[in-house]
């Protein structure tokens, strides 16, 4: 027979066993992330499993995973992938959409380094006003600023070419990347440059040789920033690059409309996982590099 001391022990314990804390808290935590990666997540599975039907099987049950939810179709799948990997020019479009992405971003990288290390740490008149400038592009849709942008790239025989497609996208993630590094750069304890200064170094050995050694993490991250929004990039790119040669892959895609593709689903979603498969390998081997930069200052502080 249990007395009052018993019981007020197994309330105790209960009560220490199962608390918010310990307990509820983490098992919501997990149960909330999962939600939230299965629901980002869900893109990329609808558009796999998809490529591995056919056309009956999509519209009939498009979720499903065919070879559980439908007799087996190994072959329809891979044949999606190999056909619109010949038919289509993939390589060419590939092509296209890398150099325009890896330029973009090198040269959004390379401006932002420099521009956010003067408005972080150097001194000169109207600083803060030039920095809004800079960062402005946040405030004006794609869509209002694609006319000037055409209509000058124009007046500079710059259509239908890389140099011209690499500037125009530049134009759009520079802001992002310089307001990112901006807040990196202030982050930075000052008496790391003033030791290197100590030593003898001037103030462009010191950011060579101490600031973008540090930096490699928030830079790698922008680079990566920069590298995604280029990619993805439809409006300009449908604009910009008007040609075969300089066609990227979202605009190829919808250039299949009214094409055989797009009556064959399947055909569809493999050519929308082709084109996802470089952002994705990409990320897959920055993604450190883009936490790093994210956590430890910019984006954080701008």
């Amino acid at each position: 027979m249990s007395t009052d001391t018993d019981r007020q022990w197994r309330f105790e314990t209960a009560q220490q066993g199962l608390n918010w804390e310990q307990h509820y808290k983490p098992v919501l935590k997990y149960v909330a992330l999962a939600v939230l990666m299965a629901w980002m997540l869900l893109p990329l599975y609808y558009t796999f499993v998809n490529s591995l039907k056919t056309p009956e099987m999509i519209f009939t049950t498009p979720l499903g995973i065919p070879w559980v939810t439908f007799q087996p179709v190994p072959w329809s799948g891979r044949n999606a992938w190999r056909t619109m990997w010949g038919a289509f020019p993939f390589v060419q479009y590939t092509l296209a959409t890398f150099v325009v992405s890896v330029g973009t971003a090198g040269l959004a990288t390379v401006s932002a380094v420099f521009a956010a290390y003067a408005f972080a740490r150097l001194d000169f008149p109207f600083k803060n006003g030039l920095f809004v400038l800079s960062v402005a592009g946040f405030a004006f849709p794609v869509v209002l600023l694609a006319i000037p942008i055409f209509v000058l790239l124009q007046q500079l025989q710059l259509l239908n070419t890389y140099t011209g497609m690499i500037l125009a996208f530049t134009a759009f993630t520079l802001p992002y990347n310089i307001w990112l590094l901006r807040g990196f750069f202030e982050d930075l304890p000052r008496n790391l440059e003033e030791a290197a200064r100590v030593d003898g170094c001037t103030q462009i050995g010191a950011f060579f040789r101490v600031i973008l050694p540090l930096s490699r993490p928030a830079i790698a991250s922008v680079f990566l920033l920069a590298f995604l929004l280029a990619w993805h990039n439809f409006l300009m790119a449908f604009i910009i690059g008007q040609d075969p040669l300089h066609t990227t892959l979202p605009v190829a895609i919808l250039e299949l409309q009214g094409t055989f593709f797009v009556r064959n689903f399947h055909y569809l979603m493999a050519a929308t996982f082709l084109t996802m498969l470089v952002p994705i390998t990409m990320y897959m081997y920055l993604q450190k590099y883009l936490v790093e930069g994210l956590s430890s200052g910019g984006g954080v502080k701008g």
